[in-house]
């Protein structure tokens, strides 16, 4: 493999630069062609691993003292919180985010200004500090984002520095007890744990309980990750194949979709919701996703898109998002209803899930989009994804620019995810330790204040 000539590891400023200057101008960039879905804000470099996939921290970098303070923290959600259209969600990221002991009061804070909340971590902290994860649920958190990429111990061993599969299992259970959904995340490496693509959507099948989603990240080469002399060996580069072939064609690759495929649902959407979310205008090339329907009498799988003839009914939501300015909510809803009627395999619906019942989520996701408003069926589905980050060997400018997942930095920048991690981490984490170094001792300020615990709890 070889760096893309006009793309420099770690962004050298004497490097050649496109037209535009990107990716290497975000702090004054107007060229950004997609809106913030998710909003990272990294709240530590701290970590209890030192795995060596870890795209966060840079060889030589485990030193840098980069940790926002609480109010620094507080002040990045209310900048995003101020956006127009706001990101429907902030994930907390690191280092392990578990680490700062005030995690559930900075949870707090974005519960408060209406995120939806998720957190990204290894899972330790769950298990063994006893009424922490009920702290983090009463506090408004969310969904925990739990890494997980094998049920081979030897690969843990060798790519994350320890036995972890009791652990992890542990960590699910605990979030079981306290009703926290949990997105599973696994980085995935050719020729390490790509077999077992398969027995991860079977995993996630058997737990849809407690599992939203199964999220599948194909390595990329940025910060320790770089180290690796066998960078061509780790490549994922057949996942949609991977998953018919281990999964016995249940979920085949013609059953995945890029995720811009969310764009016209979301046009429609905004026409019944305070507050419109952005829409998923990333690339194609970005990743694939479907929902996954398990039936509660078989526990086979099935595509959401088995449920309905899919091109027929998205060819209704592409024409009703086209005209969806000009319609009120009654027409939008009945354009709906009659697509799903003519386009329904009435068949596979009557046995698995009810008409009625279909309907009824379908309406509801554009009404009202939240796993609340799906109801029980939510207990049965979840998300089936794989994410294509880039690094220096498969940079893409126009991917950048239209990426939907963006960090917000303690100097109120927001920069889309391949380019922090591979032009600008760095430097901002640097500059930012240094800065605090340098600051004079201060009395504490009065932070912002946070809805009490109390008033955070969720209605069952």
């Amino acid at each position: 493999m070889q760096k893309y000539d006009q793309f420099q590891y770690l962004g050298d400023l004497n490097a050649p630069k496109n037209p535009q200057g990107c990716p290497y101008v975000c702090e004054t960039c107007h060229n950004h062609a997609s809106g913030t879905v998710i909003g990272v804000i990294d709240v530590t470099k701290r970590c209890n691993f030192r795995c060596a996939v870890c795209f966060s921290t840079f060889p030589g970098q485990e030193t840098t003292d980069y940790e926002p303070t609480k109010q620094a923290l507080i002040d990045m959600l209310e900048f995003a919180a101020k956006a127009n259209p706001k990101p429907p969600a902030i994930l907390f990221s690191g280092g392990e985010p578990l680490e700062r002991e005030d995690m559930p009061e900075i949870i707090a804070a974005a519960h408060r200004l209406k995120f939806m909340t998720i957190l990204a971590t290894n899972g330790t902290h769950l298990v063994t500090d006893e009424g922490l994860a009920k702290k983090l649920k009463d506090n408004g958190l969310n969904i925990v984002y739990l890494s997980f990429d094998s049920f081979h111990e030897d690969f843990n061993r060798k790519v994350r520095g320890r036995e972890l599969v009791d652990m992890k299992l542990k960590a699910i259970d605990v979030c079981r007890k306290y009703d926290m959904e949990v997105i599973l995340v696994n980085t995935l490496m050719k020729s390490l744990n790509d077999k077992e693509v398969g027995d991860m959507i079977r995993f996630a099948s058997k737990n849809t309980d407690i599992i939203r989603g199964l999220i599948f990240q194909p390595i990329a080469f940025t910060g320790r990750a770089t180290e690796n002399p066998f960078r061509e060996n780790f490549r994922e580069w057949s996942f949609a194949e991977d998953v018919e072939n281990q999964t016995n064609g249940e979920i085949k690759t013609t059953d995945l979709f890029p995720m811009s495929v969310m764009t016209s649902p979301i046009k429609i959407m905004r026409k019944f919701m305070q507050k419109p979310w952005p829409l998923f205008s990333c690339s194609p090339q970005c990743g694939i996703v479907n929902w996954i329907y398990v039936s509660p009498h078989t526990g086979k799988m099935y595509p959401i898109n088995r449920f309905v003839n899919f091109d027929r009914f998205f060819r209704t939501i592409r024409k009703t998002a086209e005209n969806a300015e000009s319609k009120n909510k009654f027409q939008l809803l009945s354009s709906l209803f009659m697509g799903a009627m003519v386009s329904m395999n009435m068949l596979l619906v009557t046995e698995e899930v009810g008409t009625f019942t279909l309907i009824k989520s379908i309406l509801q996701m554009h009404m009202n989009p939240t796993y609340k408003s799906l109801g029980k069926i939510r207990r049965r589905i979840f998300l089936l994804g794989c994410m294509a980050f880039m690094d220096s060997y498969n940079f893409d400018v126009n991917r950048v620019r239209r990426c939907v997942v963006h960090y917000i930095t303690p100097d109120k920048k927001i920069i889309p995810f391949c380019a922090y991690n591979n032009v600008h981490r760095v430097a901002i984490e640097k500059d930012y330790a240094e800065r605090q170094k340098k600051a004079p001792a201060q009395q504490p300020q009065q932070e912002t204040p946070l809805i009490t615990t109390p008033k955070l709890k969720r209605k069952k």
